[in-house]
């Protein structure tokens, strides 16, 4: 090797630390910048020439490649863990607005507003021809069925807020997919469709959009041999080189209510989105929020009914004429059990009283009337009364809207008891409430302008009490329909499992956050800027650098020499 390769030496050495240099410059350049991943400037020797037999010298160092600093297991369990604090999140924001909607621990309560009502029955049954306090009945009854309406109302407020939310991320993420899907086509671009090299900041940009994605739903990426990367969900793939295949939410109608899907806007294709926010909301809707409108809806339900029931078969101080039933039934051609009748409260085989009462005597006929819920329809009833029975001065019928009506003659009024079936109470006949669930509870406006009407009695008496105080004592008393709960039980149930599912809730979320900025510190001691040791390596540089030069100045002085003596 003659002095020209020495040079050579000398400038491979420049260039090579130069180009380290910069590398490390643009390390501290970018130390605060989000996403951005350290980069490496590996050095190799250059390959060496023969001088002599079995003898092989140097010919300098050349820059072999700069690369990122990343481990890309652990970015791939950071994305876990930053899917897994999101849907906590969600959960714990979800479930503490519930719980705040319950308000359990306040003074205006559900369970509060139930102990009123039905401690307004049981006054009632110390004074029952006391006009006052059958006023107070129906205000209690009023303002209970106003809270059940507002809690229902707030119920879907919170369904129509993960609903809009829900939205809103599904637009963003297939946002994000096309843009991931881009920067692949500018990846593979970039990087020529090899492997030699690495356009790190094209990378860099890439990760911060995969590392947003992973807040909405759990990724997986698979890397190409041209740079780019496909991205799947649960092993459906979302993006694909640079095509994004894109998600979207639908919602489909249903008679219980609306159901939300997340698919893959290609195909089709049902995500089963299990953490970050979409998994989050996803989960809160089918498993906070539906199940909380569906017990409160329960709950109202078996109250409307076993209310009903009872005050079907009771009288007032005043009687009625007329009685058309609260519910309408959708098929009166149906049997009265069967799903087509729309009535949502199952009925028994047995029998109950129809009195007819001439007020001006005090005589009183009583009939009794055989159903069988399983064979008979709405219109079968009406044929037993009018026809089989033929019950004089009395005519059964079915308006327009499907209610069933009892009308007497004049000088006439009708009373029913001792109902077996549970049909006057699921038809609503002489109701307290009308509605059949949270959504549509209310006391029967007949009631609220006449409390006359109110039933306290079940044995035709002034004073009798027979009915306000079986009312009184439903409160603590089995559904066969609740499990055997009462509606205290039952109500009281659903908020502890509700409460428990918030505290853990809570837990995991402390949990979540925990792992993920653990893993996020790890991360950063892998891929993030230390500016000390930048600084440290700029310095070891720079020396080579200067020695270089200096070699360099050394080889020129030698050549001039040389070149004198010549």
């Amino acid at each position: 090797m003659g002095l020209n390769g020495a040079l050579h030496i000398g400038r491979s050495a420049i260039l090579s630390s130069q180009a380290a240099m910069q590398v490390a410059g643009n390390n501290m350049a970018n130390a605060s910048t989000p996403g951005y991943h350290r980069q490496i400037a590996r050095l190799s020797p250059s390959r060496s020439d023969q001088i002599g037999r079995n003898q092989f010298v140097g010919t300098g160092v050349q820059l072999s490649s700069v690369s990122r600093a990343i481990d890309t297991a652990l970015q791939a369990r950071m994305r876990a863990a930053i899917s897994e604090e999101n849907a906590s999140q969600i959960d714990y924001n979800f479930l503490s607005s519930i719980e705040a909607i319950q308000n359990e621990l306040g003074d205006n309560d559900l369970s509060s507003q139930l102990s009123q009502f039905f401690n307004a029955f049981s006054e009632l049954g110390n004074s029952p021809e006391d006009q006052a306090v059958r006023s107070v009945v129906l205000q209690q009854g009023a303002s209970l069925a106003n809270h059940v309406n507002d809690l229902r109302d707030e119920y879907a407020v919170v369904r129509e807020e993960v609903d809009r939310n829900l939205g809103a991320t599904v637009e963003r993420v297939d946002a994000l997919l096309g843009e991931i899907a881009s920067m692949n086509a500018s990846i593979a671009e970039a990087q020529g469709g090899g492997t030699s090299g690495e356009a790190s900041s094209l990378h860099d940009q890439r990760d911060v959009l995969i590392d947003e994605l992973s807040q909405y739903m759990e990724v997986t990426t698979v890397e190409q041999a041209n740079g780019s990367v496909d991205v799947l969900v649960n092993s459906i793939p979302v993006v694909l080189a640079g095509e994004s295949r894109g998600i979207e939410m639908r919602t489909r109608s249903g008679p219980d209510g609306s159901e939300v899907s997340v698919r893959v806007k290609a195909d089709g294709t049902l995500l089963e989105v299990g953490t970050g926010s979409i998994g989050g909301l996803m989960r809160q809707r089918s498993e906070t929020i539906e199940p909380a409108i569906n017990a409160l809806d329960t709950f109202t339900s078996q109250m409307i009914f076993q209310v009903n029931n009872l005050h079907a078969q009771g009288q007032g101080t005043e009687g009625r004429q007329s009685l058309t039933s609260a519910f309408q039934v959708d098929d009166t051609a149906a049997n009265l059990n069967a799903e087509g009748s729309g009535i949502p409260w199952e009925m028994s085989n047995g029998t109950f009283q129809l009195h007819l009462v001439h007020p001006e005597s005090g005589q009183r006929t009583t009939y009794q009337v055989a159903v069988d819920p399983n064979t008979m329809s709405l219109d079968d009833l009406v044929n037993e009364i009018n026809v089989n029975l033929g019950i004089p001065n009395v005519q059964a019928s079915v308006n327009a809207e499907g209610r069933f009506q009892i009308q007497a003659d004049q000088g006439y009024e009708v009373a029913f008891s001792e109902d077996e079936t549970g049909v006057l109470g699921a038809l609503g006949m002489n109701a307290f409430f009308t509605g059949q669930n949270a959504s549509d509870i209310a006391v029967d406006q007949a009631l609220l302008d006449n409390p006359g009407l109110l039933a306290a009695s079940s044995d035709f008496t002034p004073g009798g009490n027979g009915i306000a105080i079986g009312i009184a004592g439903l409160q603590d008393m089995g559904i066969d329909a609740l499990g055997g709960a009462s509606l205290r039980e039952y109500w009281q149930t659903s908020v502890n499992d509700h409460a428990v599912k918030t505290s853990s809730a809570r837990t995991s979320l402390q949990s979540d956050q925990l792992v993920r900025t653990s893993l996020e510190a790890r991360n950063q001691a892998v891929s993030g800027v230390s500016l000390d040791e930048e600084a440290i390596d700029l310095m070891s540089l720079q020396r080579q650098f200067q020695a270089a030069a200096r070699y360099i100045t050394v080889i020129d002085e030698t050549m001039q020499v040389l070149l004198s003596i010549a």
